[in-house]
C-alpha cells in the first residue's frame, strides 16, 4: 500500500498533489524547469514509479487531496486507471 499525503509528509522534495492533478507547479519548480534543472514533479515521479514497481502480486494506492475529484479525472484521461478501480471516500469511509 503507498499512502500519498503531502500534508503529512513535512517536506518539500515532492508533492503528490502536483503530479496526480495537473498543477503546473510552484514559481521555483518553473524556475528550474527553464534552467533544465530537476523539479519536485520529477522527484516525485520517480519516487511513484519506485515504490510501485516494488509490489509483487497486488497494489493499493490511497491518495489524500483536497481536489480528489481532479485526482480521478487525471488518471483516468491519461490511461493510468480506468474508472472502475477508484473507490472514492470522504475521509469516514465508503
Amino acid at each position: 500500500m503507498i499512502v500519498m499525503d503531502d500534508d503529512e509528509a513535512r517536506g518539500f522534495l515532492f508533492s503528490f498533489d502536483s503530479c496526480l492533478v495537473q498543477n503546473p507547479g510552484q514559481k521555483t519548480d518553473l524556475e528550474h524547469e527553464a534552467k533544465g534543472e530537476e523539479t519536485t514533479i520529477d522527484r516525485t515521479r520517480r519516487l511513484f514509479y519506485v515504490t510501485c514497481s516494488r509490489a509483487e502480486s497486488s497494489l493499493a494506492l490511497v491518495a489524500y487531496s483536497p481536489e480528489p475529484n481532479l485526482v480521478r479525472k487525471h488518471l483516468i484521461q491519461n490511461g493510468w486507471f480506468t474508472a472502475d478501480e477508484f473507490e472514492m471516500t470522504n475521509g469516514h469511509g465508503p
